[in-house]
């Protein structure tokens, strides 16, 4: 991963470390926002909102005012608009080159700097604010804190997952990457309502999950291995049964090999779970792509000698002729030859004829938006990883993930 990419998801992760510090440590009574109208973390009670920014610099020289010069006029951008409103403006920054927990000055003298920056970025901030916001008023109310390393950080919020009834031996691989991807979760909601929660409401959802998230974020932990097996564990109970039948919906655009891994994820997972007699429910492989994709990735399965039902009659879909069961005959040595080995259609076109036939397991591959979906008694695996291979791993369809 080049190094800017990996100061991106670190500086998000931070910022989702620093939402669930701020819910473990929040009274009962307070709301927290994620990703809030202010800032990336709003803790509100009903006397006092604290609008918390995060910035994570690992890399860089010293610390100087300037580096921060953009939060500061954001913030104050906000308090000249709601100079009325009892909020408290946090700045939560992380360098390299300040002691955790430094205590953090910002005077006037830095406020009229970022005033007059020339940075033409900022002279949207900087004309509508020079010379009309209330300085001293804003000082009042500002507080930079200088925020500890990121694994420092990641070892508090574990702590704090402790001392909130949550047994250690499930914090690395359980409660910890799941309560990263409810953090995550909650800040993509478009209305700042849902992206609300509370102290009792997170823990109440976090103890309840069974299941190890897997999401672009939780692999990007230091935990990546130990989160893989311990999900392809969980994922091997129902795989290891015969006769379930499943669906598996697949976001093309969120794998990254998708187009060299599809057809080779599709034969590997037959040749593992669906080619003994015993293996009689045929699997639906819904596609969340083109449809000239579609017909690629059916002709290149033909070419394995996949023989795909799509449901297509003269051009036209009729959901019974996809749901049909295939005949069956053996070839020369006795080895079983089914009339179609899987069941292929296009998320876009007939992804709610899922709902016709519906499965004992349904896997989410990638991060498609298949909520329309009837789950009730399914059993669902969200698999949001970021390639095919890894996938195969979970599914033990392979025994390496990269």
């Amino acid at each position: 991963m080049p190094r800017a990419a990996d100061y991106t998801i670190k500086g998000f992760l931070y910022q989702f470390n620093k939402s669930i510090l701020e819910i473990l440590k929040s009274s009962d009574e307070s709301t927290i926002t994620v990703e809030g109208i202010v800032e990336d973390v709003e803790v509100a009670t009903p006397s006092l909102t604290r609008a918390i920014q995060c910035k994570y610099h690992e890399a860089g020289g010293p610390f100087a005012p300037s580096s921060i010069f953009r939060p500061l006029l954001q913030m104050m951008h906000h308090f000249h608009s709601n100079a009325d409103a009892n909020i408290h403006y946090i700045l939560f920054a992380h360098f390299q080159s300040v002691d955790t927990n430094a205590a953090g000055s910002i005077g006037r003298p830095d406020l009229e700097d970022a005033l007059n920056s020339k940075n033409v970025d900022l002279q949207k901030l900087t004309e509508q604010l020079r010379g009309k916001v209330d300085l001293e008023g804003f000082l009042t109310r500002f507080t930079l804190e200088f925020g500890p390393a990121f694994n420092e950080l990641v070892t508090e919020v574990c702590g704090a997952l402790k001392a909130n009834g949550i047994p250690e031996g499930d914090i690395d691989t359980l409660a910890y990457p799941n309560a990263i991807y409810i953090v995550a979760r909650l800040s993509v909601k478009h209305d700042p309502a849902e992206r609300s929660t509370t102290k009792p409401k997170f823990l109440k959802e976090l103890k309840e999950i069974r299941k190890t998230a897997i999401s672009r974020w939780t692999l990007a932990l230091r935990t990546r291995k130990q989160l893989l097996e311990a999900r392809r564990a969980q994922l091997k109970t129902h795989l290891d049964k015969n006769a379930r039948l499943r669906h598996l919906v697949i976001d093309s655009k969120s794998l990254d090999d998708y187009s060299a891994e599809i057809v080779l994820f599709v034969r590997d997972y037959l040749d593992k779970y669906h080619f003994k007699p015993a293996h009689i429910y045929t699997p639906v492989f819904c596609l969340c792509t083109s449809l000239d994709d579609l017909n690629d990735v059916e002709y290149r399965l033909y070419e394995k000698g996949i023989i795909c039902a799509t449901g297509l009659i003269g051009g036209r879909f009729e959901a019974p002729h996809l749901f049909r069961e295939p005949l069956y005959g053996k070839e020369v040595g006795g080895l079983l030859k089914r009339e179609f080995s899987i069941r292929l259609l296009r998320w876009e076109d007939h992804g709610p004829e899922l709902n016709v036939q519906k499965c004992e397991d349904l896997y989410i591959i990638g991060e498609p938006d298949c909520d329309s979906l009837d789950t009730g008694d399914v059993n669902v695996e969200r698999l949001a990883a970021s390639s095919l291979k890894e996938i195969k791993y979970l599914m033990g369809v392979s025994n390496v993930y990269e």
